[in-house]
């Protein structure tokens, strides 16, 4: 077993900025392309909220951050393979919870139904 001695030798020396830098860089790339492909489809689901919320008339400004992290909740399961029933197990109680925070439930169950396809009872 290693002593305190070795362990922080092994941690200094694997923290050196040039070698954090050059594993950063290598990863860089695809971490380039993973950001961009997520911004890709979570901007026209943000703007289709943000539609629901302006077209409802009594969302004040101030509560559309809540609403759009319904949204990015939803999104955030959906984005991670959950589907079908699995994702409508998620978001009932999920909208429940909204709800019970005092969000609107008309607003709450438009977007799932409208941007995610989800009918909350």
């Amino acid at each position: 077993m290693k002593d305190d001695g070795h362990r922080i030798a092994a941690y200094i020396a694997k923290t050196v900025p040039t070698t954090v830098g050059l594993k950063v860089a290598a990863m860089l790339t695809g971490m380039k392309s993973g950001f961009a492909a997520a911004i890709n489809e979570l901007v026209p689901i943000e703007q289709s909220i943000q539609g629901i919320c302006n077209d409802d008339g009594d969302v004040p400004t101030i509560r559309y951050p809540y609403y759009l992290n319904f949204g990015r909740e939803l999104w955030a399961r959906k984005n991670a393979g959950i589907d079908g029933p699995g994702l409508v197990g998620f978001a009932i109680p999920l909208a429940a919870k909204y709800v019970s925070l005092g969000y609107d439930t008309v607003v709450i169950t438009k977007i799932a139904l409208d941007v995610f396809g989800i009918v909350i009872p």
